[in-house]
């Protein structure tokens, strides 16, 4: 890994997704403008957080919004992890997430695999779940990308930091509920157990479709530390990530070296 600026972006999902497109478009300019590198989206930003509007909005691979990514990653020349969308494959929809290079190519996609379902809601009524998990190489470093619901899960993230990660991102939507309790506690506990910075933007509450949304999108350092709380409004951040400080985490906790050492 090599420093480098990282955006997160926080932005209300609308029920009219060129308004979102748009949306995104200004704030990754925003973001370029003042010195990102590479750039992270929310959890279904271009799709209220319902059933509903995951089956109205739902688009083929390579659709519209696969191009504006792609298109804005290429124009303001920076790395774009796309948050996530809903995507139509055959009849079923996932929750995916792609990354484009600089030049706006695809380098990565992941399709989240642990699904929300919980009392009173379930996800896997609309999506079906990923199968894979893996990490991306950039020229910023290996990074690893999971999305909002695997936050509970610390096993991926070992698998991550297994893969050699040092940076995570994890588009989010946790409701105001869940996300009161567990947000900051579970973005900082796979930070501390990896060793890894954790990036978590995302979407913003307002007054309509995103009012339930925690928002709160967090980036949290190898130690456990918050840098960024962008706060419940629509707002961004650009923050430089240090190599130095994942690498001084684990020379002062060498916890990959007790893992070897251990006999169980």
């Amino acid at each position: 890994m090599k420093d480098f600026k990282v955006g997160i972006i926080q932005l209300p999902a609308k029920g009219d997704k060129k308004e979102n497109l748009k949306t995104m478009e200004e704030y990754v300019t925003l973001v370029k403008k003042e010195g990102a590198d590479v750039v992270c989206l929310p959890e279904m930003w271009n799709c209220p957080y319902q059933n509903s509007y995951f089956k109205k909005f739902a688009e083929e691979d390579f659709g519209e919004t696969y191009e504006k990514m792609s298109q804005v990653a290429k124009e303001n020349k920076v790395s774009l992890i796309g948050g996530s969308i809903p995507i139509k494959s055959g009849d079923k929809i996932y929750n995916r997430s792609y990354v484009f290079d600089k030049a706006g190519r695809e380098i990565y996609r992941y399709s989240k695999i642990n699904l929300f379902d919980i009392e009173g809601y379930k996800e896997s009524d609309t999506i079906s779940g990923g199968k894979s998990l893996g990490v991306f190489e950039t020229e910023y470093g290996t990074f690893g990308l999971a999305i909002c619901f695997d936050l509970r899960f610390p096993e991926l993230f070992q698998t991550f930091r297994d893969y050699g990660a040092e940076v995570i991102f994890v588009p989010s939507t946790f409701m105001k509920k869940t996300g009161e309790v567990h947000f900051h506690l579970l973005n900082r506990a796979r930070a501390v157990d990896t060793q890894c910075y954790v990036v978590s933007p995302a979407i913003a509450r307002d007054y309509d479709l995103s009012k339930n949304a925690y928002a709160h999108s967090l980036i949290v350092d190898p130690s456990g530390k918050i840098e960024v709380d962008l706060g419940e409004d629509k707002n961004y951040a650009v923050l430089k990530l240090e190599a130095n400080k994942v690498k001084r985490e684990r020379e002062k906790l060498p916890l990959e070296v007790s893992r070897k050492n251990r006999k169980l």
